[in-house]
């Protein structure tokens, strides 16, 4: 069986175990995933055509894993990558639709919503001074330079005397 025909199966299980769920599929990373209504991603198809749901710590996680389910592990760059929050559904569930509704169900029920991205805070500028009108020296008019004028020197006493 190829891929492609082995992710149809899974695909169409996975969508019959969620019946009347309002979920939302996209394809992501060569597979699907299925989100919540509040935006958190509750099951996947991923390599290998394997159904994942996603089970944080706590007592369904440990329910599953005791059904059979396992931690997904996946190929990273440098080792395998395991995903514990995500667990691989067991495989007798393929032929049993009421436990694979059960389980897509409870996982649709716990899934955490989609966290928010950070508010990036923006730099407050500092503010902005009042523009003031800029001072500008008038036109003048260009003359010739004046004359130094000098004062009258008052006439000597001799000259009055003339």
């Amino acid at each position: 069986m190829t891929s492609r025909s082995m992710t149809s199966r899974s695909l169409d299980i996975l969508t019959d175990a969620c019946g009347d769920l309002p979920v939302v599929i996209r394809k992501m990373f060569g597979g699907h995933g299925f989100f919540a209504p509040n935006g958190g991603m509750f099951a996947g198809i991923v390599t290998d055509d394997e159904v994942i749901l996603k089970l944080v710590d706590g007592p369904a996680r440990d329910e599953l894993i005791a059904e059979g389910g396992h931690p997904w592990v996946y190929s990273g760059q440098d080792k395998p990558m395991t995903m514990s929050s995500w667990i691989v559904v067991p495989e007798r569930f393929y032929d049993d639709p009421e436990a694979f509704m059960t389980w897509a169900a409870r996982a649709f029920e716990l899934a955490p919503p989609k966290k928010a991205k950070p508010v990036k805070k923006a730099v407050k500028a500092p503010p902005k001074k009042a523009l003031l009108p800029v001072k500008t020296k008038a036109a003048t008019k260009v003359s010739a330079p004046k004359k130094k004028q000098t004062k009258a020197k008052k006439p000597s006493r001799s000259q009055r005397l003339k």
